[in-house]
């Protein structure tokens, strides 16, 4: 397995990289970086690799990483610690990452699709990293972006999601729009302060949707207009107004799971 060294923080491939920490040069370059032991593994195991990147001085540590790239006939690119330093996010850099192919956000969502999450306008990356996760170990099948939601590909997104990023697909869409084609199929459920109690629904479409809002405006009007939106409120009998975004989500996504419907 042949070993690309790079010391020099002025490298371009460096400073490529370096760029991913925004979403426009991940968009440019239709890469993102999975940082760390745990994203590095989850990414070589779903095959989405597209490079691995290493520091010099942790060779040894990550030799099984480094196997598994050669098994997937990658190029390796071994870093100084400072030229890993400045590619990272993380403060403290675990001395590993891999260069992932930025998957197509803008394609049909597949009729197949039953079990969703949408989010309308959920802005903190923390919010949209965290619904990943719960959705991956909830087995719902996909998440839907509307307008002023966070990349989930950046940084803090990434490491929220623990490597679901890598099972759960992801659609950015007109949200409306979307929704207002899966009434026919999908019962949709929008959080509101003035809805009926979630936990006496009534399911009658073989799908469900769960949508969630915007950590302060909540779910915009256009949302709410759609055709055959639900209404629904989480019980808080505490002086809490409201829970936290991915809090209230995780919540109805695994009654679903708990009740099969």
């Amino acid at each position: 397995m042949e070993k690309l060294y790079i010391t020099s923080l002025q490298n371009p491939l460096v400073k490529a990289w370096r760029a991913l920490k925004d979403a426009k040069a991940r968009a440019e370059q239709g890469l993102f970086l999975a940082e760390g032991d745990h994203l590095t593994g989850e990414a070589l195991t779903a095959h989405a690799a597209a490079a691995l990147l290493i520091a010099e001085q942790e060779q040894a540590r990550y030799q099984r990483h480094l196997d598994a790239a050669q098994g997937q006939n990658l190029s390796v690119y071994v870093l100084s610690d400072r030229a890993m330093g400045a590619v990272c996010d993380a403060k403290t850099p675990q001395g590993v990452a891999t260069l992932c192919r930025l998957p197509q956000l803008h394609q049909p969502l597949p009729a197949d699709k039953l079990k969703i999450a949408a989010l309308d306008g959920v802005q903190d990356p923390g919010n949209v990293g965290t619904m990943l996760r719960t959705l991956d170990a909830a087995g719902f099948d996909a998440l839907l972006l509307g307008a002023g939601t966070a990349d989930p590909f950046s940084p803090k997104a990434l490491r929220a999601t623990m490597g679901a990023v890598f099972r759960v697909p992801v659609y950015a869409c007109d949200l409306p729009r979307q929704l207002a084609a899966l009434a026919q199929t999908h019962d949709l459920y929008a959080g509101a302060l003035d809805g009926k109690p979630f936990f006496e629904r009534v399911r009658t479409h073989p799908g469900v949707c769960v949508i969630i809002g915007n950590e302060g405006a909540g779910i915009s009007d256009a949302v709410y207009a759609v055709p055959g939106i639900q209404r629904v409120k989480l019980p808080m009998a505490g002086g809490a107004e409201s829970l936290n975004a991915s809090v209230a989500g995780a919540i109805m996504v695994y009654d679903i799971v708990r009740l099969g419907k």
